[in-house]
């Protein structure tokens, strides 16, 4: 656990943020049209790309706060202890509710990046979930959980972009799943703007790319995992949007997701 510890020293660190702070979020409102749209896209894709949804005075003050956070040597996913990254997640209800329903769970499942030297590199190939997560089709399809990743600055293939591999390129002919073996041509590159969205399910295979020397900024992001309630919980405690956990609860959840990636990353520690 990184110094310093105490929520007013985390506070001095992040002018501009807070922790515990009660207020009311305002949800990004969508058309039901345009829901159809995204959820038509999603379910033909696998995924789900949307463009700028949150403005520069919404992403500036967290990103500067992982900067200052790496600065010190402290891991980005330390941002967590903050309120702002629950706010921004939380202005997502509506399109959370479309896709998991009006009783949709957070999972305790979070990560924050910042490549910004070269040779750095996102997460390689994996699954959020390697059990399935989307049950029947066409417009009886139900999606079980949902991966969030939410970019706060511009990312492309210079500086580590997000990698999915579509679900109709990992299926044999007779429609079974194939065993995964990566292969570039199977990828499809996101690359988005900063406050963008990408979400997938989470049997979806993906991974970020690398920090090369023609990047021009570096690739910050966040993640959060969510779960339709309707089904048992992947992981405990599932969190109430509404009500993001406690300082406390925060910190122990933060410190608990090195061991739990280090399946993905080995090298990972509460340290940058």
């Amino acid at each position: 656990m990184p110094e310093p510890l105490t929520a007013e020293d985390w506070l001095s660190l992040a002018p501009g943020l807070s922790i515990g702070e009660k207020v009311s979020v305002n949800e990004i409102t969508f058309r039901g049209s345009t829901l159809t749209d995204i959820s038509a896209a999603f379910w033909k894709e696998g995924y789900l790309s949307l463009p700028p949804l949150f403005a520069e005075d919404e992403l500036a003050p967290i990103r500067n706060a992982i900067y200052t956070l790496s600065g010190r040597g402290i891991a980005p996913v330390y941002i967590y202890l903050y309120d702002q990254p629950w706010h921004l997640f939380a202005r997502l209800g509506v399109l959370l509710r479309h896709f998991l329903g009006e009783s949709f769970g957070v999972l305790p499942n979070l990560w924050a990046w910042h490549l910004d030297r070269e040779g750095a590199r996102g997460w390689p190939p994996h699954r959020d979930c390697d059990a399935e997560t989307v049950f029947g089709e066409g417009d009886d399809a139900v999606l079980m959980s949902l991966s969030l990743w939410l970019p706060l600055t511009d990312t492309d293939e210079s500086n580590g972009c997000m990698y999915v591999v579509p679900q109709s390129r990992l299926k044999a002919a007779n429609g079974s799943p194939m065993p995964f073996n990566p292969d570039p041509l199977d990828a499809k590159a996101l690359p988005v703007k900063a406050g963008s969205l990408l979400g997938w399910p989470q049997d979806l295979y993906h991974w970020g790319g690398a920090y090369t020397e023609a990047a021009k900024n570096p690739r910050v992001s966040l993640s959060l995992e969510f779960q339709n309630r309707a089904f048992d919980p992947l992981a405990e405690p599932l969190i109430n949007m509404s009500q993001p956990p406690s300082f406390d609860a925060r910190r122990s959840l933060i410190v608990d997701q090195f061991e739990k990636y280090r399946h993905i990353d080995p090298g990972l520690s509460a340290e940058k």
